[in-house]
């Protein structure tokens, strides 16, 4: 059985490379039941990964008359208007995109310099996340590392979204700044975040952006932060973290099997109709 539906889709209104009629066709022609669009939401610091205000305002304009269209003709697949919250975005924007999107994907993308206040994303270029450890942190990766999962697990705990968006994207440049994800020191501050996490969404996608781009064989989160998750009763969903039409069901099948084989019985998708979840079976 197939899992017919995406809440992690990028579009070209930011960093995407297909818009959203491309996606659309794409996803009609898998069989897709429902996709989710979640675009990265204004932030304020990084525009050229993020959405101004004005833009995020026509995204959300175009989405809901296809959304409406949609349900009026009953066409497929059912559209679910989200965004990627970044947790260092502004209070007020927060409070905002609680009441304009139908879901809220919650990520942290940066850590803050304490110094001079400028963000540095974990997953950005090489060269800058290398000088960012090493000035910031010493050339301790692992202490990066807990800056991260701790900066993850206050503002998941604190914001409440609906889906906690590639818990460990920091380890995705691991190789090349020396971060051990298999040290036990990595491996409690990121235990610790999810415990944290836990208590403000219950919902962590299994992300497969990261095979998509070349970066891994596997998804986000890694095995063991999967178990323990499984462990806490929480659920989960499947994305793709879709940045191309291509990509939008990107080693699905692979990761079915692997949340199979590591115990999970059953994931969420988003809804064909007016609910927003649906359960699907594994």
């Amino acid at each position: 059985m197939s899992f017919l539906s995406n809440a992690h889709t990028h579009t070209t209104y930011c960093d995407g490379h297909s818009d959203i009629e491309t996606l659309l066709k794409r996803a009609r022609d898998l069989g897709f039941i429902s996709l989710g669009f979640s675009e990265h939401g204004h932030q304020g610091f990084d525009p050229d990964y993020s959405m101004a205000r004005e833009t995020q305002q026509a995204y959300l304009q175009e989405l809901r008359a296809l959304q409406k269209a949609h349900i009026r003709h009953g066409i497929s697949p059912r559209i679910h208007i989200g965004i990627e919250q970044d947790t260092l975005a502004p209070q007020e924007i927060k409070t905002q995109n609680r009441a304009d999107f139908d879901f809220i994907i919650g990520s942290a993308h940066y850590l803050s310099d304490k110094m001079d206040g400028k963000k540095e994303a974990v997953d950005g270029p090489r060269d800058m996340l290398i000088r960012f450890v090493n000035d910031v942190f010493c050339g301790d990766a692992v202490e990066m590392a807990k800056a991260y999962y701790k900066l993850l697990g206050e503002a998941m705990r604190r914001d409440r979204p609906d889906i906690i968006g590639h818990f460990d994207l920091v380890r995705k440049h691991a190789k090349v700044i020396g971060l051990d994800t298999g040290g036990p020191a990595y491996k409690y501050a990121a235990l610790a975040a999810l415990e944290a996490v836990f208590q403000g969404c219950r919902l962590l996608e299994v992300n497969t952006g990261n095979i998509a781009r070349g970066y891994d064989t596997l998804p986000y989160p890694a095995g063991f932060i999967l178990d323990a998750w499984r462990e806490m009763g929480g659920e989960i969903t499947l994305t793709s973290d879709c940045h191309s039409a291509k990509d939008l069901d990107c080693a699905f099948a692979p990761a079915l099997q692997m949340l199979k084989s590591r115990g999970f019985k059953s994931l969420l998708r988003l809804g064909a109709g007016e609910s927003l979840w649906d359960e699907f079976p594994l």
